[in-house]
């Protein structure tokens, strides 16, 4: 009777092991007819821009330190961080409190209109006055003008000739997620970093409605040229040993094709040969895929 059960256990396995090397073998057999299946995308006719991809940090348009001009302590303030100021109006009080003197506490005063950016220092410090010099003085806080903003960005050398005064840059910042603020290159630097070989280039950005803070970072595609032409999804492009390609889909199967590629905005990319308008390309499963291989359209892929 053992036996018997033991014979009947290993019958099934062997059953059971060949009904899944049996599908196994109709799978491969549906792969070798149909093909692998695959996400594709759709070359299109259509404009895209040159962008140069950046970080920077966002700081006021105009911004001036405010110093003492007399010695002393700080008594107290009349500004807060974010309090707006208009010019003279008092920032601070310095209590001179010399032994064998009587002196009033002399007011600080804001030589620019605008919002009190940062507080340096408390009250009870001791204060420089700026006319000491700059390696010696202590700002006591910072004004800006922060309606509008820059962002400053440092650009590589092999880049910089593709930058001019006036065009448009898209803004993200992490404060604002899926938000995207335009501005404008307004200044280029006349002169390189000597070690870095980058350049500063600031970009002008309207904050009329008092949103974007100071201090922020941002991320910035600077936008320095547009064309017209075939456009893919820049990740179909494969780039391996020296070979720029795609995979074309032609009639079910799968074609290697050589590209030039052109502007790259970071998302699609500019096709100047090797693809038309209309024709389908590989958009997944690079790994195996192989010229005059046998696939499946699955369709666009989702993002």
């Amino acid at each position: 009777m053992i036996k018997c059960r033991k014979i009947t256990i290993m019958l099934l396995a062997v059953i059971a092991l060949a009904t899944g090397c049996g599908k196994k073998a109709e799978e491969a057999r549906a792969v070798q007819i149909q093909g692998i299946p695959v996400f594709t995308a759709e070359a299109r006719q259509g404009e895209i821009m040159d962008k140069i991809h950046l970080s920077g940090s966002v700081v006021p348009f105009e911004m001036v330190n405010v110093f003492s001009k007399a010695p002393g302590k700080i008594a107290k303030f009349a500004v807060e961080e974010g309090s707006r100021v208009k010019v003279d109006d008092v920032i601070a009080y310095i209590d001179r409190d010399e032994p064998g003197f009587d002196f009033t506490a002399a007011p600080v005063k804001s030589p620019a209109k605008g919002i009190v950016i940062k507080k340096y220092l408390d009250v009870g410090t001791t204060v420089t006055p700026g006319s000491a010099g700059a390696a010696m003085a202590t700002p006591i806080v910072s004004v800006g003008d922060i309606s509008k903003l820059k962002i400053v960005v440092n650009i590589v050398e092999e880049d910089i000739g593709r930058v001019k005064i006036g065009q448009d840059a898209d803004i993200s910042l992490d404060a604002f997620p899926g938000e995207n603020f335009r501005g404008k290159v307004s200044t280029i630097s006349p002169s390189a970093d000597s070690m870095s070989h980058t350049s500063k280039v600031e970009i002008l950005l309207d904050n009329k409605a008092g949103r974007i803070k100071a201090g922020l970072s941002a991320d910035v595609s600077l936008i320095v040229g547009k064309a017209l032409g075939v456009v893919i999804p820049r990740d179909s492009v494969i780039m391996k040993t020296g070979e720029v390609f795609v995979f074309a889909i032609k009639n079910g199967i799968a074609e290697k094709r050589a590209v030039a590629t052109g502007f790259d905005d970071g998302k699609d990319v500019q096709i100047k040969s090797g693809v038309t308008a209309g024709e389908k390309i590989a958009a997944s499963d690079f790994n195996v895929l192989q010229n005059g291989l046998r696939v499946k359209d699955s369709g666009a892929l989702k993002n």
